[in-house]
């Protein structure tokens, strides 16, 4: 018999089924249907064999061995018997305790490491403070733009990154963890769900959406509300710092706008075709409006669509074309004397509470030209630097 058994019944007529069960020729074919063996008793239904007969003995494929530790390995039905000799795809049962074990010991000294580092977290991060008057003028920004969005949790509370979805029109949330990473926001691993952090290679990781941010209190204000209130006071005067941010969000906004026009006529676009398209935007932004890009960005998925149906040409080929397409028509305005149209805001594309900050605290928006918006942060750093040499 090419399976062994190991019978936990006294029982004669449970014997003998357990036996023409899985009792097989020196081919290895079963020699009863499993039809065959009912009525047993009450059973009169051929699927509750192999359940019945489990409770009556174990089973082992002398066929296949253990892969750890070469021993027999248990079955369960006809299903898993092999007609050739063969090391088992998965350890017996014995072997998977024992894996299991180390498994259980192994997440217990991890869970005790990672308990060790979080409490270091938490102590240092609890003596952290920041000069909120002294702060950059970019950090100073999104930090109003969060406040819009998760206010008073901002000034006394935490906050997940994932709560900052409507800071600005494309990846939003690239902003929270651009200050999470320089410190300006802190972790609070108390609030956390388990399992946030673990260990990988010795290092502690974490599931970034599931960590719950705060920002240090300010040296002589502590948190809160009046605390804050610095933020709104602060007197710009770092025009690289102020352009920058302005490009980043612009460039998010513009690529919105055409990934939403790529949506509409199924044009897929890589992320060496995205990259390069954001910098040819961010140049392009630093002349022309969002508005003005928009419409560029119309054009081009128009025309992309219009390839993908000529012979010889599919979407794939189509929408490769997109990024060349684009710088190519920056090319042609700058040539001709600019861009004639602009478009405007989708009503479904949000402007976010960042670019709200830009239009409130400058004036503006889409519609403003690069090379203004430029002129004017530029302003801005030579006002602050004249009334630092008058002081």
């Amino acid at each position: 018999m090419a399976v062994r058994l190991e019978f936990l019944t006294q029982d004669p007529d449970e014997r003998a089924l357990a036996t023409r069960y899985w009792a097989v020729d020196e081919e290895g074919v079963f020699l009863e249907r499993v039809a065959d063996l009912v009525p047993f008793r009450e059973i009169i239904q051929s699927g509750q064999i192999a359940k019945k007969v489990r409770e009556y003995c174990d089973a082992f494929d002398e066929n296949q061995t253990c892969n750890i530790c070469d021993g027999p390995v248990r079955i369960n039905g006809r299903a898993d018997v092999k007609k050739v000799p063969q090391s088992s795809s998965l350890p017996c049962e014995s072997c998977t305790d024992e894996q299991n074990r180390k498994r259980a010991e192994l997440e217990a000294k991890e869970l005790v490491e990672v308990n060790r580092r979080l409490a270091q977290m938490v102590e240092r991060n609890a003596s952290t403070t920041l000069n909120y008057s002294e702060l950059p003028d970019n950090v100073v920004l999104i930090l109003l733009a969060i406040n819009a969005v998760v206010a008073p949790r901002l000034a006394d509370g935490t906050f997940g990154i994932g709560d900052c979805e409507d800071l600005a029109p494309w990846d939003p949330c690239s902003f929270t963890k651009q200050l999470y990473r320089e410190r300006y926001l802190l972790a609070d691993p108390s609030e956390v769900k388990p399992g946030t952090y673990y260990l990988c290679d010795g290092e502690l990781w974490y599931k970034t959406y599931q960590l719950e941010l705060f920002l240090p209190p300010d040296t002589t204000l502590g948190r809160g509300i009046g605390a804050l209130d610095l933020l709104d006071e602060h007197r710009f005067s770092d025009p690289e710092s102020l352009i920058n941010l302005w490009l980043d969000y612009s460039v998010g906004d513009v690529l919105r706008y055409l990934i939403d026009q790529c949506n509409i006529y199924n044009h897929d676009l890589d992320d060496e075709a995205i990259d390069k398209i954001k910098s040819t935007v961010r140049h392009g932004l630093q002349t022309y409006s969002v508005s003005q890009l928009w419409s560029v960005m119309w054009k081009v998925v128009k025309d992309a669509a219009s390839l993908a149906n000529r012979e010889y040409y599919n979407r794939p080929k189509a929408a490769a074309t997109i990024p060349n397409k684009i710088r190519k028509l920056l090319e042609i305005a700058d040539q001709q004397g600019g861009i004639s149209r602009g478009w405007d805001r989708p009503e479904h594309h949000i402007a976010g509470s960042l670019g709200m900050i830009f239009s409130k605290l400058f004036g503006i928006d889409e519609y403003s030209p690069g090379v203004k918006v430029i002129e004017m942060f530029n302003r801005i750093g030579r006002s602050a630097q004249s009334q630092d040499d008058d002081s």
